[in-house]
């Protein structure tokens, strides 16, 4: 009987583990991780037979990372993918479309026409559905509020200034807060391909146009206007490491080395785990008055392993629907959503004022900053000019070598995609 017995278990254990499914997951690590770590557990209490491991890439490493992925068949279930880059990569995930209806009970126009316009852009080839939104981002400034208080300076919306800046003015700011403070630097920014895309839209300079032609080259401003960008970190307004080396620009702003953050809404959670009084403002207006909206979405990765397409689809529609999984991510995360009339209950009332601030950029960035940015052309450029201007302000290359630099890898592109798409 005893033999029966621990017979009948070990098949149980056999047919447990055989029925079990684990799911890699490709991540940004940090705050992203802490969101699906938060979900995951959640999601395991409702489906203990499906397992997950989390792998952290870091943001500087991540294309690199996929890139090599897709060209050696070593590809995750699933993974992040930042805005700028989901169009370059939508040709290798799932399609969603067939199990919407299954998991979600709603029709897949349901699911789509739920988001913002500028999300479900990106979501969508076609009919198909490629992936989730996971959370919402639009870049704004975030101040060191004692500093600006000690240097006399308002700050718009919130710090007694309605107005955004103008750039003239906000350059003044820059040089005025850092004098008051006696700080090394005033701004950090990271160093990424959308914070110059920001910043030469601002400045009235596109790098590709609608047409998505490259326009560097052919806009008389734009030499003027990337020569002013490289000339802010010269005056160490800006912080020289942060784009040379890659360096966080979280460091020098919590730090007290910089009173200003150019960075956006997802930096929220990081922010306040500082302890310091820091609040969201606009970005400055020039030729235009316009933000970025990013964030991340979430796919999974076509692997011909039909179970675990399955159990992927499964898990990513849950996490990123409104009112399951996806609120437990914002609440954990602090990010915004990008579904309409979607509210969550957020701990913090810092979220409002972030949610004011960003709303109001959202409003008035024009289309075209969506239409150039959801391009496999700009996607696949990204490396290029982040690399490139790196380059320009560490001196070992001339804005005019760059903007040549940057012409031929837009020709070499073009060349290999066959179209401008």
């Amino acid at each position: 009987m005893k033999r029966f017995f621990v017979g009948v278990m070990l098949f149980v254990l056999v047919v447990s583990a055989m029925g079990a499914v684990k799911l890699v997951v490709w991540s940004g690590g940090g705050t992203e991780r802490q969101g699906l770590e938060a979900a995951i557990a959640e999601y395991k209490k409702l489906n203990p037979d499906v397992d997950f491991e989390i792998v952290d890439v870091p943001y500087a490493q991540y294309e690199q990372k996929v890139r090599l992925g897709i060209m050696g068949g070593d590809l995750p279930d699933l993974v992040t993918i930042t805005y700028p880059y989901a169009p370059g990569y939508m040709q290798y995930m799932l399609d969603l479309t067939q199990y919407v209806q299954k998991y979600l009970g709603i029709t897949p126009e349901q699911f789509k026409n739920a988001m913002y316009d500028v999300v479900r852009i990106r979501v969508t080839d076609g009919d198909a559905v490629r992936y989730v939104p996971l959370h919402f981002t639009m870049q704004c400034l975030w101040v060191n509020v004692d500093y600006f208080k000690k240097a006399g300076i308002p700050y718009p919306p919130f710090g007694g200034r309605s107005d955004p800046w103008t750039w003239a003015e906000f350059i003044d700011v820059l040089k005025k807060v850092k004098q008051a403070n006696n700080i090394p630097y005033a701004m950090s920014m990271q160093r990424t391909a959308e914070r110059l895309f920001n910043y030469l839209g601002i400045r009235g300079v596109k790098i590709l146009d609608e047409n998505l032609d490259f326009t560097l080259d052919k806009d008389p401003k734009a030499k003027q206007m990337l020569t002013e960008f490289v000339d802010l970190f010269k005056q160490n307004l800006m912080v020289p490491a942060e784009w040379i080396s890659n360096q966080d620009p979280n460091m020098a702003f919590t730090g007290g080395l910089s009173a200003v953050l150019w960075a956006g809404s997802w930096s929220t959670l990081d922010l306040l785990k500082a302890g310091k009084n820091f609040a969201p403002a606009y970005l400055p207006k020039d030729a235009e008055w316009l933000s970025l909206e990013g964030g991340r979405f979430f796919g999974a990765f076509r692997t011909g392993k039909k179970d675990r397409e399955e159990a992927a689809a499964k898990f990513a529609l849950w996490i990123g629907w409104r009112g399951l999984g996806y609120d437990i991510y914002l609440r954990t995360t602090y990010h915004m959503s990008a579904y309409k009339e979607h509210t969550v209950k957020y701990d913090n009332p810092i979220m409002d004022l972030v949610q004011a601030v960003c709303g109001r950029l959202a409003e008035v960035t024009p289309a075209w900053v969506v239409t150039i940015r959801n391009s496999t052309l700009y996607s696949n450029m990204q490396t290029a000019i982040q690399n490139q201007a790196s380059a320009a302000v560490a001196g070992q290359i001339n804005v005019d070598e760059m903007i040549k630099n940057l012409r031929k890898e837009y020709d070499r592109l073009l060349s290999e995609l066959g179209s401008k798409k």
